[in-house]
């Protein structure tokens, strides 16, 4: 199935929008192949590993990034992905947009399957609950988390499934 190219939004300069767009269609080769762990991604985790979050590496396509730890629904490893983040105090909340790719990020169904993981943001690092957002509860919180975080919006407007959206809360 090809991927659908929804149009550059305007919070966007054309050479972001075209390496952004090129990125998504290299992802959703990935997932329809069930490769889930692209270079890039372990890259970016290990520059920022290496940097706590530093020298660039805790922004990507505009907006902050953290590391989510999760265990791999089926295989059981421990994985770790770069993703983008709201914070809202102890809280951090993560949409599984795959830049608007047909199919959920394989992180998502990690999350699901084993909700007590860790996040990291520069060099901190805790152990977190994920709980996932649903009904009035995630429609009460999407507004502030596109306002925060445009892209998620934007690439939910021009895909029918339903971004899933996690709460990350500290565990004790």
């Amino acid at each position: 199935m090809a991927l659908k190219r929804p149009p550059k939004p305007d919070f966007m300069d054309e050479e972001e929008w075209k390496q952004l767009a090129d990125s998504r269609e290299g992802l959703q080769a990935l997932r329809q192949a069930k490769d889930a762990r692209p270079d890039a991604l372990n890259e970016h985790a290990r520059r920022y590993l290496e940097t706590d979050g530093s020298e660039g590496t805790d922004i990507t396509q505009g907006g902050p990034t953290c590391l989510v730890w999760h265990i791999g629904a089926k295989s059981g490893k421990e994985r770790v992905t770069p993703l983008n983040y709201m914070q809202d105090g102890e809280k951090v909340y993560v949409v599984g947009s795959l830049a608007g790719v047909d199919l959920h990020p394989n992180w998502v169904h990690n999350l699901e399957a084993n909700p007590d993981t860790q996040v990291q943001i520069h060099e901190k690092r805790w152990r977190v609950g994920a709980r996932l957002l649903q009904g009035d509860e995630r429609a009460e919180l999407w507004p502030r988390l596109t306002a925060h975080f445009p892209l998620w919006g934007h690439f939910q407007k021009y895909q029918e499934r339903e971004f899933k959206v996690f709460e990350l809360s500290p565990i004790d």
